[in-house]
């Protein structure tokens, strides 16, 4: 009975929040698994953002998805697209999807796994460094945010938030890959605390 519950109250979370384009997302995504990388992914984030009502759901199985991968990565795989079919641009389990197709055989799907992650990457610093409000990067989830850093090779080692010329931001600290010195990289995170 409670099974039955939860079916009939899923659709109501995934209400589309005002201002999607089913036209417009489906058009992105086909070019997303096509691994067009001309698509505006900030774009289709967006729309895929409000396609989830509003908000993009935290993977709560994530931690398990990524402890199977060594011994199980076909489960862990299985795990990741379930993700996916909820969240098809969720930036974790994609990473996770190339690392277990990769254990698996299936270099060419991992590296349209691997292809796609770049195009969100890509929709994420939007070409720019990253380094002051006019050049900030945007997320639309704290695990976005987090996973990109991660992908990028940061070390986060600490981070704040500042409201700036009407938009919210989140200042991160961190080492880059090539190491050296900390720098300071603003993130848009208008998503994360309701700014316009």
């Amino acid at each position: 009975m409670r099974h039955a519950a939860l079916v009939l109250v899923a659709p109501l979370l995934l209400a589309a929040a005002p201002g999607f384009d089913d036209a417009a997302f489906q058009a992105g995504m086909a070019r997303f698994e096509a691994g067009d990388a001309g698509l505006d992914a900030k774009a289709l984030r967006w729309q895929n953002r409000a396609r989830l009502g509003g908000s993009v759901p935290e993977w709560d199985q994530a931690k398990a998805a990524w402890t199977a991968l060594e011994r199980d990565p076909a489960r862990s795989l299985a795990m990741a697209q379930a993700q996916r079919a909820i969240d098809p641009l969720n930036l974790n389990a994609l990473y996770l999807e190339e690392q277990a197709l990769s254990r698996l055989g299936r270099a060419e799907a991992a590296q349209r796994r691997h292809a796609q992650i770049l195009i969100l990457l890509r929709g994420i610093t939007g070409g720019q460094p990253g380094t002051a409000p006019n050049a900030a990067w945007n997320v639309v989830s704290a695990a976005e945010k987090d996973t990109a850093l991660a992908l990028l090779g940061f070390t986060v080692t600490a981070e704040d938030t500042r409201r700036e010329g009407g938009h919210a931001y989140a200042i991160v600290t961190a080492t880059p890959p090539t190491g050296g010195a900390a720098m300071t990289i603003w993130i848009a995170v208008d998503a994360l605390v309701g700014a316009p």
